[in-house]
């Protein structure tokens, strides 16, 4: 079974209707062809949206974000994003997490922004 961590990217142009390529990913979730993941920071990143102060939108929202599994940051996530910081593999923090998350737990990264994590060498895309 594939395995892919959803980068916010591609939740934003999601919900907003731009992109429905993660319709068809829920749908081989559905069938047990592929998990769906997200860690704390693209969550996050993705609840930060101003326009969750209506409760109602933020309701929606966390329902949504439960169609996923998360793959927790750690104590090894953090060693592997310091090692990707350090050698300049990454620039940010956020997008450290994000390949450190992909790396430890054997993730494939969907994301509009491959050019950020292009030096990451044993990281796979979707």
């Amino acid at each position: 079974m594939k395995k892919v961590l959803v980068n916010t990217n591609i939740l934003i142009d999601y919900v907003n209707g731009y992109n429905d390529e993660l319709g068809q990913l829920f749908i081989k979730q559905e069938t047990k062809d592929m998990e769906l993941y997200l860690n704390p920071v693209i969550l996050s990143e993705f609840l930060n949206n101003k326009g969750l102060k209506n409760k109602e939108k933020m309701k929606t929202a966390l329902e949504f974000v439960d169609l996923f599994q998360i793959a927790d940051i750690n104590k090894k996530t953090g060693i592997i994003a310091g090692e990707l910081l350090r050698n300049d593999t990454v620039n940010v923090l956020a997008d450290a997490f994000i390949a450190a998350a992909c790396l430890q737990y054997g993730l494939f990264l969907f994301t509009n922004n491959k050019k950020d994590f292009q030096k990451v060498r044993a990281l796979k895309f979707r």
